[in-house]
C-alpha cells in the first residue's frame, strides 16, 4: 500500500503543470481549502484508468482501503482518483460501503469539486441501487458540516434524473430551506432542477408554495430550465 502510494504520488508529481494551478485559484471560492497538484482532468482519468486495471482483481475494500488514504491527504487529484476506482466498483456495492462514502464526504471533502464528483458518481448509484439508504440523506441535511448538507442534495440527483425519489427531494429541499450557505442553497437548487425535468408540475407547484421561504439562489437553480411563463410565476413577489 505504501509504495503504491508513493508511485501514485510520484507520477503526479510529473503531471504538473503550473497553469492548471493557476486555474484552480479561479476555481474554488476563498473560503475553501482545496489543495492541488495541478495535473490535468485528462491526465487523471488516464492514472486513474490505469490503476484500476491493476487492481481490479484486489478485493473490494482493500481497494476501499487505498482510496482512504487518497482520500485523507485532502488533495483535489487524489480524490478524483479516488472517485474514479469507486466509481468502477459500482457492480460491487454493498449497502454498508455507503458508511466509507460518509465518512469521506464529512471528514475529507473541502471543497465544492470534491463534494459533487463524490456524491453524483459513488453515492448516487448505490442509492439507487439500494433506496433504503435515502432515508440516511435526510441526517446529512441537519448536519453542521456544509459538505454534508449539499452532499444531502447533490447526491440523490442520481435518481432524480430517472424520475425517482421525489418525495424524498421534496423532504430534503424543506430540510435546507433556511440554509444560509449559498453552496448548499445551490446544491438544492440544482437538485430541484434536476427533478423537475421528468416531475415539472410537482416542482414547479412545490417552488411557488415555498418561494416565500426559498433563497432565491435556491429558487433560481430550481426553475433554470421551466418554461419562461412559470418561471415569471415563481420568480414574482
Amino acid at each position: 500500500m505504501k509504495e503504491l502510494l508513493t508511485d501514485i504520488r510520484q507520477t503526479l508529481q510529473d503531471h504538473v503543470d503550473p497553469n492548471n494551478i493557476s486555474a484552480s485559484d479561479r476555481f474554488f471560492k476563498e473560503n475553501e481549502k482545496a489543495k492541488v497538484y495541478g495535473v490535468s482532468k485528462d491526465i487523471l482519468n488516464k492514472i486513474g484508468k490505469e490503476l484500476y486495471n491493476d487492481l481490479k482483481t484486489k478485493p473490494k475494500d482493500e481497494i476501499y482501503v487505498l482510496c482512504n488514504e487518497l482520500w485523507k491527504s485532502l488533495y483535489f487529484e487524489e480524490a478524483y482518483i479516488a472517485c474514479i476506482l469507486t466509481k468502477k466498483l459500482h457492480r460491487q456495492y454493498e449497502a454498508k460501503d455507503i458508511q466509507w462514502f460518509r465518512q469521506w464526504l464529512d471528514q475529507c471533502v473541502n471543497n465544492w469539486a470534491d463534494c459533487d464528483t463524490l456524491c453524483c458518481s459513488t453515492i448516487g448509484p448505490l442509492l439507487l441501487k439500494f433506496p433504503n439508504e435515502v432515508e440516511q440523506l435526510k441526517t446529512w441535511a441537519i448536519s453542521s458540516n456544509r459538505w454534508m448538507r449539499r452532499g444531502a442534495a447533490v447526491s440523490i440527483i442520481f435518481a432524480a434524473k430517472k424520475g425517482l425519489y421525489l418525495k424524498e427531494v421534496f423532504e430534503i429541499a424543506l430540510l435546507l430551506m433556511h440554509d444560509q450557505d449559498d453552496l448548499v442553497q445551490k446544491g438544492s437548487g440544482w437538485m430541484l432542477k434536476e427533478a423537475s425535468k421528468l416531475h415539472q408540475e410537482e416542482v414547479f407547484e412545490f417552488v411557488v408554495a415555498h418561494k416565500e421561504q426559498m433563497p432565491r439562489t435556491t429558487l433560481r437553480y430550481a426553475i433554470e430550465k421551466m418554461p419562461l411563463d412559470l418561471k415569471a410565476i415563481a420568480m414574482k413577489k
